[in-house]
């Protein structure tokens, strides 16, 4: 009976050696998706905070661009009282011109701007996706083996053919 039990003890602390080295794998890899998630909110935040900073930029700039041309045309209107009535439909017209000007360059920038922002977004999450499947895959195939280890395989392929 003395050597069954010292093989016993030994198979025991076999076991609880791989449990604690399966525990601390575990660990490390919560602790690495952990880190991850962190990483992904402190990025998603500081391009938060770069895209508001761009967007006040873009309001600012359009505002100042908005005053000069009020600015203008108060003074062009000043001017206009002055003119014919020739003059003041080449006026009207040049400047429904640069209105529509004005008008396709704040949509081309805007669409360019949330073009951009939204490939760097979609591009950083399915990267992210892919590296926490990569950990699940692979903490699944740790938790099959570990299953193989201590139940055989026989019992694992049954379970694995029946669901």
């Amino acid at each position: 009976m003395g050597r069954l039990t010292d093989e016993m003890a030994q198979l025991r602390g076999d076991i609880d050696s791989s449990r604690a080295s399966r525990l601390a794998q575990q660990n490390q890899r919560v602790s690495n998706v952990s880190r991850q998630i962190s990483e992904f909110s402190a990025t998603r935040m500081a391009n938060s905070v770069r895209d508001a900073k761009d967007r006040a930029n873009f309001v600012a700039d359009n505002s100042n661009s908005i005053n000069q041309t009020l600015n203008d045309f108060r003074k062009a209107r000043e001017l206009m009282g002055k003119q014919g009535r020739d003059s003041r439909k080449a006026f009207t017209s040049n400047m429904a011109k640069d209105t529509s000007d004005l008008l396709k360059g704040f949509n081309a920038d805007r669409r360019s701007m949330a073009e951009s922002s939204a490939k760097d977004r979609a591009d950083f999450t399915k990267n992210l996706s892919n590296t926490v499947a990569a950990f699940i895959n692979e903490a699944a195939q740790d938790r099959a083996g570990a299953h193989a280890a201590f139940f055989g395989t026989s019992t694992a392929k049954k379970k694995t053919r029946h669901g």
